[in-house]
């Protein structure tokens, strides 16, 4: 399998660079390989055309979040897998820790703008009067960021207890310019964007795998480009990391263009089962 069950994947990049493009073709190979379908947990539906696709042919399982729902349940119900039996999976991918974020921010700024939460002074709420309606406008406090980031980080966590591959996939941020970046010498640092810029450059450390995706324009045209090791992009650094043996043959090469996710985790599970033979041999 390209994925064991002890294996998370964090794939992030702008809208648009093929993160559920990659999702699909790896849960295509991974569900012909076990004959189970993926279980995905959508709260971003613009792109969701990929994976529309695979649950079609009953490759994918989707539960998408309601808005009657409460969000906090949703994200808990997507990280414990509630009410699933995971032996039935080949996979569980969350799309997005960005947007889950988003509604987590939501949720709290309504309950500040109702009275609840203890930091309305702070995230102040706009009560429109128009055409007989009465519209509450939320805000969010820096409170409501920190409470929001440290939630999601839990379940992040939470999700790697699971036992099978998991994969969230974030939008592209750019975390704490002034302080970080100037430590290393650039503008700032690319990373993963969870409800505001705090944990961005933090974020990869807890995820085995952490890949980014991005879009480079050549004579031939737009091309999608798949990063698996820290990098410059003009005057930033992006992160990323592929976590692969250091002393083996089998090289995983720190840019894929074109993007091709199965082709790196295919190299990174031929290099790992290098190690493990050298481990071996080293022991007799």
């Amino acid at each position: 399998m390209l994925l064991s069950n002890q294996d998370n994947l964090l794939l992030y990049g702008l809208t648009g660079s093929g993160k559920t493009s990659q999702l699909a073709e790896l849960i295509k190979v991974m569900a012909k390989e076990s004959n189970k379908p993926a279980l995905v947990y959508l709260t971003d539906w613009g792109g969701s055309g990929p994976l529309d696709a695979l649950a079609e042919a009953g490759l994918v399982e989707q539960e998408r979040f309601s808005f009657t729902s409460d969000p906090f349940v949703f994200i808990n119900n997507a990280v414990t897998m509630k009410g699933k039996d995971p032996s039935k999976y080949c996979l569980i991918a969350i799309e997005s820790l960005s947007g889950m974020g988003d509604l987590a921010l939501n949720a709290l700024g309504r309950q500040a703008a109702n009275g609840f939460g203890g930091d309305a002074q702070k995230a102040p709420a706009l009560t429109i009067q128009s055409e007989g309606q009465v519209i509450k406008v939320a805000s969010n406090s820096p409170t409501h960021y920190g409470m929001a980031q440290r939630h999601l980080l839990e379940k992040v966590w939470q999700s790697q207890l699971l036992p099978l591959p998991v994969i969230w996939t974030a939008h592209e941020d750019v975390g704490d310019p002034d302080n970080i970046g100037a430590q290393v010498g650039v503008k700032g640092i690319i990373g993963p964007m969870i409800a505001g810029h705090a944990l961005t450059t933090g974020l990869p450390k807890y995820f085995v795998y952490t890949f980014r995706l991005a879009v480079s324009v050549t004579a031939a045209g737009k091309q999608h480009v798949l990063y698996t090791e820290r990098h410059k992009d003009g005057l930033y650094e992006a992160l990323a990391n592929n976590r692969a043996p250091l002393n083996t043959t089998i090289k995983v090469p720190g840019k894929v263009q074109p993007a091709n996710l199965v082709q790196v985790l295919q190299r990174l599970g031929e290099a790992r089962q290098e190690e493990r033979s050298l481990l071996k041999g080293a022991k007799k």
